[in-house]
């Protein structure tokens, strides 16, 4: 449900009811006023509750280490969550803090310090089962199935009725990136929960302190290096010196095995397969995405295949 306002019964699950909600950026987000102010957030892709527990879990348990992650609002009935048409709907506190804007080398390098640190903790917490709703990044069926659309061959044979060129565009890379993973060795490589969007954008900062990472909606069990592959494809190649420093910057926490630098290319096709899996449930329930999806494919993954030839150059800080 797309709208100026939320649903006034979400408001009302949470206790929220007749407090004045404006947009935050993108759809599905609004702040909520009061004594306190609260985020409420309609997911980007349904699934069942149990990983919305997960997740809370996960950001608690950072919390407890002194990572800025927001606590959750309880609704009135006990649930950390709300379902209304449909939609999952999720409320909780609003930071303090702004994105900034990474334009320079040494602003490159100490997100990818702050990225080494969080997996090193991350590590440490190691919760045992993945995330109820979530796979690794090639289990797309996981993510099909736990947003009620079927399995991912089903979802793009439908998709395939009205865009058939560009549903077997998805399908030829698909396969290729399942085979290209599985010669590589990455189900070798050791998982451990993640962010799953580690953008700049969700990296909230308040006169030079970090006052929160935020949007956890994709965090599971994987590899390490899923966190590290979309910060060099966001929406076109990074500029080679932003990532350079942005690999030295991590690197110098946490080694990079040559395994992992291998899997690098790889791992950002799938992350766009991902994405791509992303848009296209939203397509199955209505929600558009056809733009998106072309765009990912025809536009992104090309500008992508003339980068990965100049990851290569990072190698200098790979460490054996």
């Amino acid at each position: 449900m797309v709208g100026d306002v939320p649903p006034g019964e979400v408001l009302a699950a949470f206790g929220l009811a007749g407090r004045e909600a404006f947009a935050l950026g993108g759809p599905g987000r609004w702040v909520v006023s009061g004594e306190r102010r609260w985020l409420l957030k309609r997911r980007r892709l349904p699934g069942p509750p149990e990983g919305w527990s997960w997740e809370v879990g996960l950001r608690e348990a950072l919390g407890t280490m002194g990572w800025p992650t927001a606590s959750g609002l309880v609704a009135l009935d006990g649930a950390r969550w709300v379902v209304a048409d449909g939609d999952v709907w999720t409320c909780e506190e609003l930071l303090p803090g702004m994105p900034r804007g990474l334009r320079s080398v040494a602003s490159w390098r100490v997100h990818g310090r702050l990225l080494a640190r969080l997996h090193r903790d991350l590590a440490a917490l190691a919760p045992g089962e993945q995330r109820p709703g979530l796979g690794k990044v090639w289990e797309l069926d996981v993510l099909t199935e736990a947003a009620g659309v079927g399995p991912f061959n089903g979802l793009l044979a439908a998709f395939e009725v009205e865009y058939g060129e560009l549903a077997r565009e998805i399908r030829r890379e698909r396969y290729r990136n399942l085979r290209e993973l599985s010669r590589l060795g990455y189900p070798d490589l050791r998982e451990q929960p993640i962010h799953g969007d580690f953008s700049p954008r969700n990296v909230l900062w308040l006169g030079g302190e970090l006052t929160g990472v935020v949007d956890w909606e994709f965090a599971r069990r994987d590899a390490a290096l899923c966190d590290f592959a979309p910060l060099l494809m966001p929406f076109g190649p990074l500029e080679m010196r932003f990532a350079q420093a942005l690999f030295d910057g991590y690197a110098s926490l946490r080694p990079v095995s040559n395994q992992e630098f291998g899997l690098l290319p790889a791992l950002v096709r799938a992350s766009l397969l991902w994405w791509v899996t992303v848009l296209l449930v939203g397509w199955r329930l209505g929600r558009g995405g056809e733009v998106g999806i072309a765009r990912t494919m025809r536009v992104r993954l090309p500008a992508f295949e003339r980068f990965a030839l100049d990851l290569g150059a990072l190698r200098s800080e790979v460490r054996s």
